[in-house]
Formats: structure tokens, sequence, C-alpha cells
């Protein structure tokens, strides 16, 4: 049930947590991964919107540093035209590298594929056993626990954006090649690249749509609603459009 009744004070609150917690989840859901590489020992590299990960030792390797010395110097999209024997050394420098570290096990990379989607369904279920316990002080009145209860479970709102992007790219972009993790789990488990991101989308539109319709105070819902979606689109512009980069560059 909804109350088509807008409250300025409280939705310019909801804006702006959004924007905060959007990139809150992000960050969280990029440390669900290192958590689960640092643990196989691999040396992690952090950025805005991902993480990487290699072979320990890997990212301080004197011949990785001298290859990327040459790489800043000369543009890597005209590497055809390069001279001979800059090359020839670049070749030198990574079969060194290749040989010196194995490739990442498909049975790792898929445990740390995990670890993002995991996390972030994790707060998600915390935040509703949360909600749970209170459910009974709730009815008294809805207090900052409870609130911030309700941010923690619709972190489980990134599987539905993760699948409208990826449903976007396909219809309107043609695209049939996916980096989500959702995708990379399903073709490391060998089935249809939409199976887990479909299943998480079932997930995330359950327990949002019970957090919304069923938890938050009908007064507040529509209110919650509009600011949610407008903060969520904006935090996610604002952290990928600059500030991530500006403060991890």
């Amino acid at each position: 049930m909804l109350r088509f009744h807008f409250l300025p004070k409280f939705s310019l609150v909801v804006f702006c947590s959004f924007i905060l917690f959007t990139i809150i989840g992000t960050l969280s859901h990029e440390f669900g991964h290192i958590a689960v590489a640092k643990y196989f020992g691999y040396d992690i590299a952090l950025d805005y919107g991902s993480m990487n990960y290699f072979q320990k030792g890997y990212l301080k390797d004197p011949a990785l540093k001298e290859l990327n010395n040459i790489v800043a110097e000369y543009d890597y999209d005209t590497y055809g035209s390069w001279p001979t024997d800059i090359k020839s050394k670049v070749e030198a420098l990574s079969l060194v590298l290749d040989k010196k570290y194995p490739s990442i096990p498909d049975t790792h990379a898929l445990y740390v594929a995990l670890g993002g989607p995991l996390q972030t369904l994790l707060t998600s279920f915390i935040g509703l056993l949360i909600l749970f316990f209170r459910r009974k002080k709730r009815k008294d009145q809805f207090k900052l626990m409870d609130w911030l209860a309700v941010f923690m479970s619709l972190f489980a709102l990134r599987e539905v954006f993760n699948y409208a992007q990826a449903s976007y790219s396909v219809i309107c972009l043609s695209k049939s090649s996916f980096h989500a993790d959702e995708f990379k789990i399903s073709r490391y488990l060998g089935c249809n690249e939409w199976v887990i991101p479909t299943i998480s989308l079932i997930i995330g539109l359950t327990i949002s749509f019970y957090v919304i319709f069923k938890i938050i105070p009908i007064k507040y819902r529509f209110s919650f609603i509009v600011s949610g979606l407008v903060g969520g689109i904006l935090g996610f512009a604002i952290w990928f459009g600059f500030l991530g980069e500006m403060l991890f560059n």
C-alpha cells in the first residue's frame, strides 16, 4: 500500500543517506572480494569501483615495475608501431612474469567472485535480522536503529541494479558480454550466465519489496521511494563519475 504524501525534510535525509550508502555499499562489496583473496594469500589492488588480485610478490616484482615504466612512456594503443627492441623487451619481461607467477586457479577465482555478492547479501540479511528482533519496539516508534537496519537490508538492491543495467545493455546497446560478479560466477559454475544474476535479482526484489512495503511505515513510503531512487542514482553518478577517481588517484 502506498500513500502519495511527500515529506520534504524526511526526503532530504533519505536522499543524502542513499548517496552515502551507495558509496559505502560499493566499497564494502569490494572488501568482500578482498577478504577472500587475502585468505588465499593474494596481493590486492583496490580501486574505487573494483579490485584486482595477484600472486604474492607480483606487484613488487622489479620486472613488473620495469614493464610499467615502458608502458607509461609509450602509448599502448600504438603497440604495433613501437620500436622493435622495446617490443622485444616487453615480451621478454612478460614471459618472465608468466613463468614466475602461475595463473590463478578457477576455484580461487570463483570464491573471490562470490565474496562481493555474499558480503552484500550478508549485510542485507543482518539488517533483516535487526528488524526482526526490533519488531515489537518498532510498533511504538520507528527509531534510528530501525532506519539503519532498513538501509542495511536494502544493500540487496545492488542485485536489482546489476540485473537492470545488464538488461539495458542487452536491449539498448546490443552487448552480450558482462563482467559483473554474478555473470562471472555463472560462467565459473558452467551454467548459463544469466542463472546466478536471475537468482540474485529474485532475492534482491523479495527483500526490497518486503522492507519497503511491509516494514517502512506507510506515511514514509512514498517519500522514501522517490528520494531513495533519486539519491541512489545520484550517488552512483557521483562516485563513478568523479569522486571515486578523485579519491583513489
